[in-house]
């Protein structure tokens, strides 16, 4: 029995160390690190799983190839030899262009990026912008900051008082959790901001229930009272920030009483949160991701942002906006061989417009689609149409573990490997500050399976000059050799508990990276990209029906845990909703919006307020997919999807 060092590669804010114990050949538990600084001993179920994927019934072992009878098993080399050759067809027949590339962040390993290495040595081909994730977000904090970071999760117990806004712990971030849960132990408040009760807000001390989309006019409500109140930090505001007075007037020049009727809460109440938070010196913010996943989605970020610099409560132990914290993207060589500079054919297009470019993109049109470390025929909002648009392309590729929905409707699908079966680097952006090397602790089938050489056989079979030929290790190596500037060699990543984390305070040193080197109310850079300078008030979108909010269910992050699931997919209203329509908790009805229909087990629960139907993101095709339903927009600028805009209803069977 040996036992490894092994990170999560789940795209999740914990991103916990493993010890990964192994017996011979086979790998027969994994549990916490109890010595890692950040995990400290506990992990979640869905990290637990990877080792049920691992030896999954259901997992793919060998390449499947659509034939007129279907999917027929062929080799890794019959797959590589069909790769290659529609790659070169249709690049030498439409050049690299035609080619589109779509990946996301389902494993997050750094090797497992060696896609985009391929694809600028082949010259550049088509990509997306936009994300399905935290973009509204990113996009605000570094019209903010200049970057986006966040403080060490042990900073938050020198809050007095935590917001914990749109974010549910309980289910996606087992150590914030438990950090709550100490903090509230010191007698440190916690208060939940959220439209529905979660298990999160069920825990806290007080539970705030806005309305959707409506958090830009809350922040902006408190921050207009805090400012009339005389409780702005005048010091914090005056020597580190810049365009507070532009932005100071326009807070006052809105309609007071219109931010208020949008939260759906009543003045005083408003007025209270905002009082105590101004004179607690210091609180925290934790938002989540839901609430940028509406068309006022940057905006909404930015007024959060503007609210704890008006109370100057960045760059302080216990304050800070804690939406991500990108410690690595910017340090670590990712593209150690300069691959980018061969990209000279690439072009992108938004998100949002995946069907219509798609079907519609010319000079070239898309003729063949590669599809990796994403499960796009599951998330994409208007899944009808984006599934009739993806099937239409004349070559797909898919790179998974199991036969998904982007699977099957693929024309080619090449088994990739399990976390276990790989070394790689792994890291996080949004909690934990560690980064760790993945020690391999099983061999996969074939080598092939790993994409690093998947693609480095690919790269030789096609002749591409100047692929770079390195045993994956080497790779590895370079990508972290900007850690020595940090004190920190390869072996010590492969050994020990290594961050770069210098400061446990975000902004500790008041050096900003925007333009002015001061906090921006105003940016001149949101205006160069047709924004407003300031946060501006965007009023979240009415339409008749329910509200449709998706977030992450407690046991899967996407669609990644949902295999082996039976019957249709469970969605919550409160229970006035059913009474109105004459429907009992627990039957199947039709749930349809503008988009399109799925069946599910409508059940009641006074967890989720009037007028919002809320249900797990992640079910499959097969279950009721909510992603049939969610509307194809997005926030200012394209940057997220606006997937809780959508309205639906619902209708006996």
């Amino acid at each position: 029995m040996k036992t490894i060092k092994h990170a999560c590669t789940l795209d999740c804010w914990d991103r916990c160390s493993f010890k990964v114990h192994v017996d011979g050949d086979r790998v027969v538990k994994i549990e916490g690190d109890k010595y890692h600084p950040y995990t400290k001993g506990f992990i979640c179920k869905k990290g637990g799983m990877h080792l049920d994927r691992l030896y999954s019934e259901e997992r793919l072992r060998k390449p499947l190839f659509r034939t007129e009878d279907g999917f027929t098993e062929i080799s890794f080399e019959q797959a590589l030899d069909i790769m290659a050759d529609k790659l070169e067809h249709y690049k030498g027949k439409y050049g690299s262009q035609s080619i589109f590339h779509f990946e996301q962040w389902a494993t997050g390993g750094v090797s497992k990026c060696v896609e985009e290495i391929f694809f600028n040595f082949m010259g550049g081909i088509t990509e997306s912008k936009g994300d399905t994730c935290w973009g509204a977000g990113i996009k605000a904090q570094k019209y903010d900051f200049g970057n986006v970071k966040g403080h060490n999760l042990k900073d938050i117990h020198n809050s007095k008082l935590i917001l914990v806004w749109g974010r549910n712990p309980h289910s996606t971030s087992v150590h914030l959790m438990a950090s709550l849960q100490e903090a509230m132990k010191r007698n440190i408040k916690v208060v939940v901001i959220d439209p529905i009760r979660t298990e999160t807000a069920k825990k806290a001390d007080k539970f705030i229930r806005i309305r959707p989309s409506s958090d830009i006019a809350l922040a902006m409500a408190m921050t207009r009272i805090i400012v009339e109140e005389g409780l702005d930090d005048k010091e914090f505001i005056v020597n580190y920030t810049y365009g507070f007075d532009a932005y100071k007037e326009y807070l006052l020049s809105l309609d007071m009483d219109s931010l208020v009727e949008a939260t759906g809460l009543a003045l005083e109440e408003i007025k209270s949160l905002a009082m105590e938070y101004a004179s607690a010196n210091p609180a925290t913010i934790y938002p989540g991701y839901g609430l940028q996943r509406y068309r006022n989605g940057v905006n909404t970020i930015r007024a959060i942002d503007a609210l704890a610099a008006t109370c100057g409560y960045i760059g302080c132990e216990g304050g800070g906006v804690n939406y991500a914290n990108r410690l690595y993207p910017d340090i670590l060589d990712l593209d150690p061989y300069g691959s980018a500079k061969h990209s000279v054919n690439s072009r992108s297009f938004m998100l949002r417009d995946f069907s219509d470019a798609l079907e519609n993109l010319q000079n070239p049109p898309i003729k063949m689609v590669v599809v990796s470390k994403a499960n796009p025929m599951n998330q994409l909002p208007d899944l009808g149409r984006a599934q009739r648009a993806f099937s239409n392309v004349e070559f797909k590729v898919t790179f998974d573990m199991f036969m998904t929905d982007t699977s099957m409707l693929s024309d080619l699908v090449i088994p990739c490997t399990n976390t276990l079966e790989t070394e790689d680097i792994i890291y996080s952006s949004m909690n934990n500050p560690y980064i760790s090397f993945n020690e391999k602790a099983v061999e996969p089938d074939d080598i092939l399976m790993d994409e690093y050489y998947f693609f480095r056989e690919l790269a030789r079979k096609m002749g591409i000059e100047g692929y770079p030929m390195d045993d994956k290790l080497e790779y590895l190596e370079k990508v972290v050799k900007p850690l020595e500037n940090y004190g920190y060699s390869f072996e010590d990543l492969r050994n020990g508990y290594v961050t770069i984390e210098g400061l446990s305070v975000a902004w500790k040193d008041k050096r900003f990276q925007t333009p002015s080197g001061r906090f921006e109310f105003v940016s001149e850079k949101a205006a160069a990209n047709g924004l407003c300078a300031h946060p501006k008030f965007i009023p979240g979108k009415e339409e008749s029906g329910l509200r449709l909010i998706t977030p992450h269910h407690k046991d899967s992050l996407f669609s990644q845990h949902f295999f082996g699931i039976e019957g249709i997919s469970k969605a919550f209203v409160n229970p006035v909703e059913l009474l109105k329509r004459g429907i009992a908790s627990g039957e199947a009805v039709r749930l349809f919006s503008k988009a399109g229909e799925i069946v599910v087990q409508i059940i009641g629960s006074e967890d989720v307020p009037t007028g919002i139907v809320c249900m797990s993101i992640g079910w499959h095709k097969t279950h009721g997919n909510p992603n049939f339903l969610t509307c194809s927009c997005s926030s200012e600028q394209g940057e997220q999807m606006a997937y809780y805009d959508t309205f639906v209803e619902i209708e006996k069977i």
